[in-house]
């Protein structure tokens, strides 16, 4: 059941009857889970099932998402480059744990002779656990595997851990994270390849418990050293269709000539519970 504004139910001139704490959308006499917060998804009861603000569940859950990117760059060159990919992301949650495997097929114009094909696949551990539960702070660590499904000669494991926080006060989100990727690449004539640090900060607002928007700021190191630091700044839009569809929008856009001119992104998901 989807969150409702007590505003709402003014208009219809039945308010007087009605009481509903929590803004949840379940009145109070038949409200199980008083308290919850704005940002969830709740049953008939009046308790979580899905904590939208990170796609994270109450429980048991798993889902798969389909996405579309169109992304265009040209790194400091004078040849501009399109590609698009397809996106494949499967997600199996057990309480405060999860997993996550996500893989990519992509196709460039460019003239090189890999200009499509399979990128890595990572596979990834997470956990997460809410912390300071009256500031609304929930912390989520992960652990990954990049797999060289992207075939070339020097293409080998990566490895990859981060941390990311997420802090909401009334219906803003703030939130933020640093990740560390362990290189495995050989390095090859012209490139040397390193260990890569990135933080992200954001802000996002919640319109409904179903509509949310954000906007991010990226600061990376390249897997390639001599290489300028890699600066974007996103666009993100959720919105949940209802308790198991859902689907995003996100656009970026490059800061320095590291980073790609422009990327696009729609993703479509549907939750199994």
């Amino acid at each position: 059941m989807l969150r409702i504004l007590v505003g709402l139910l003014l208009v219809t001139g039945v308010s007087w009857c009605y009481s509903d704490s929590d803004f949840d959308g379940v009145s109070d006499e038949k409200d199980d889970c008083a308290n919850t917060p704005v940002t969830n998804l709740v049953d008939r009861y009046g308790c979580s099932i899905i904590k939208i603000m990170d796609n994270d569940p109450v429980g048991s859950h798993y889902d798969v998402i389909l996405g579309y990117i169109y992304d265009r760059a040209d790194y400091g060159t004078s040849e501009s480059i399109a590609t698009l990919t397809n996106t494949f992301q499967a997600d199996i949650f057990m309480d405060n744990w999860g997993t996550e495997l996500f893989t990519s097929y992509s196709v460039s114009d460019s003239n090189r002779s890999d200009s499509s094909g399979m990128n890595d696949t990572t596979l990834s551990l997470y956990y997460g656990y809410s912390t300071l539960e009256e500031y609304n702070i929930f912390l989520r660590f992960r652990l990954g595997a990049i797999f060289p499904t992207k075939k070339n000669d020097y293409n080998k494991m990566d490895y990859i851990a981060s941390v990311s926080a997420n802090f909401i006060v009334n219906n803003y989100a703030l939130f933020g994270g640093y990740t560390y990727t362990f290189v495995g690449d050989e390095n090859i004539e012209f490139y040397e390849f390193q260990n890569t640090r990135a933080f992200h900060v954001g802000l996002g607002y919640y319109f409904k418990a179903n509509i949310y928007t954000s906007f991010s700021y990226l600061h990376a190191e390249s897997i390639v050293k001599m290489m300028d630091k890699i600066k974007s700044v996103s666009l993100y839009l959720f919105y949940g269709i209802d308790n198991n569809w859902f689907a995003t929008l996100s656009y970026s856009q490059g800061l320095s000539d590291s980073a790609r001119d422009l990327a696009s992104n729609l993703r479509v998901g549907y939750y199994f519970q």
